[in-house]
């Protein structure tokens, strides 16, 4: 009888541990299911903010197309249309943009051989009549070369409501591509004696820029090859921008070896979106 006793009361013992688990189990369940209350949402702008590609005319097509992929690295989906304007300011456009280009870009070819005023009004006229095409508001402006030229002395004669949000300058000879008296292998603003002309009409007109506009100078450096343009003179830009504008920075970009300054430089894309974003 005992026995029989023991063995109904450890039965009852292992039933009611059965259940406990059986419930906790369940009990478990229902918390990890159960629908938590979100905190945080993180909202992406769908407003229409394309990037301008204001390129060196002196670029051959395969250098574009390689230059081009740098920078839409980390946003490869995002269509690439042309924009074009003629001597007589006749403007055409190819391709489309679809309804989730957000962040397009629009690669601008002006006419060559024109001097910097009437580049600059031509561009003014291509940006206005995009703006319209396109449907922008805002926009960010990225230059190559003898681009950024053209890019620096568009905002210097440009309106408010036509100036870029961001500003990118990449391999600008602010200061020319001599590598003689001119330009020494410094990051150092060039002295006022050995300014070109160029140079010193740009900083003469920086008073007339937008101080809202964010500006990044970038500039190559290899480590075992000549550079194509004196480092100084692609930052020698720092003496237009950084008194105006609020935002302004400046990165050397370094290489093992290279002949084409940044075309060949995987870091391009990456230093661009960085800053823009």
């Amino acid at each position: 009888m005992k026995a029989t006793t023991k063995q109904v009361l450890t039965g009852a013992t292992w039933l009611v541990v059965l259940l406990a688990m059986i419930g906790g189990t369940m009990l478990w369940q229902q918390q990890v299911h159960k629908s938590k209350p979100v905190t945080t949402i993180t909202v992406t702008s769908t407003e229409r903010i394309p990037m301008v590609l204001l390129l060196d005319d002196h670029l051959t097509h395969n250098q574009i197309q390689q230059l081009t992929a740098h920078i839409q690295n980390s946003s490869a989906t995002q269509t690439l249309v042309t924009a074009k304007i003629t001597a007589t300011g006749t403007v055409t456009f190819k391709g489309q943009l679809l309804n989730s280009d957000n962040r397009p870009y629009i690669q601008v070819q002006l006419p060559k051989n024109l001097d910097s005023n009437r580049q600059t009004h031509l561009l003014k006229q291509l940006l206005t009549a995009a703006r319209q095409q396109f449907k922008f508001r805002r926009f960010n402006l990225v230059s190559y070369g003898r681009g950024g030229l053209t890019a620096t002395n568009y905002v210097e004669h440009t309106t408010t409501s036509l100036s870029p949000q961001h500003l990118v300058l990449m391999a600008t000879p602010f200061n020319g591509a001599s590598r003689q008296s001119n330009n020494r292998r410094q990051t150092t603003p060039v002295a006022a004696k050995s300014q070109t002309a160029t140079l010193a009409k740009l900083i003469a007109h920086r008073h007339t820029i937008d101080s809202k506009m964010q500006v990044l100078i970038v500039a190559g450096k290899a480590i075992k090859a000549d550079q194509p343009l004196p480092l100084q003179s692609a930052l020698a830009g720092q003496s237009i921008f950084k008194p105006v504008v609020k935002v302004y920075q400046q990165k050397v970009l370094r290489s093992w070896r290279t002949q084409s300054g940044l075309l060949n430089n995987h870091q391009i894309g990456n230093t661009i979106q960085t800053f823009i974003n």
